[in-house]
C-alpha cells in the first residue's frame, strides 16, 4: 500500500519553514552557550552564596531553550499540516487521496 504524498510547500510556507529553522538553530546555539557557561567565570564560589544557584539556572535555562527550539518546529509543522488539510477540504479532494480511515 503506497504512503501518502505530501506536496511541496508553497513560497510563503517555505519562508516560514526556513525562518523557523533559523530560529531553532539560534535557540539551540544559545542553549549550547548557556550549558557551556562555567560558574568560575563569575567569581569565587566561596565568596558568593548564590553561586550554586548558577549551576541550577544554567541547566534550567539550557533545557528551556532546547525545548523552545523543538516547540518552534512542532508548531510550524502543525500549522502547515492544518493548512494542507484546509486547502484539501476547500478543493474537494478526491476520496482516493485520503487515508483509508478517512473514507
Amino acid at each position: 500500500m503506497p504512503g501518502r504524498v505530501i506536496p511541496k510547500p508553497d513560497g510563503s510556507a517555505e519562508r516560514t519553514i526556513r525562518r523557523s529553522r533559523v530560529l531553532s538553530y539560534v535557540l539551540v546555539l544559545l542553549a549550547a552557550v548557556v550549558f557551556s557557561l562555567r560558574p568560575e567565570l563569575f567569581g569565587d564560589p566561596q565568596g558568593q552564596p548564590a553561586h550554586a544557584l548558577l549551576h541550577v539556572w544554567r541547566i534550567v535555562a539550557g533545557i528551556v531553550l532546547g525545548v523552545a527550539a523543538l516547540g518552534v518546529q512542532v508548531v510550524v509543522g502543525v500549522q502547515w499540516r492544518q493548512g494542507l488539510r484546509h486547502a484539501a477540504e476547500d478543493d474537494g479532494e478526491a476520496p482516493g487521496n485520503r487515508a483509508p480511515g478517512d473514507r
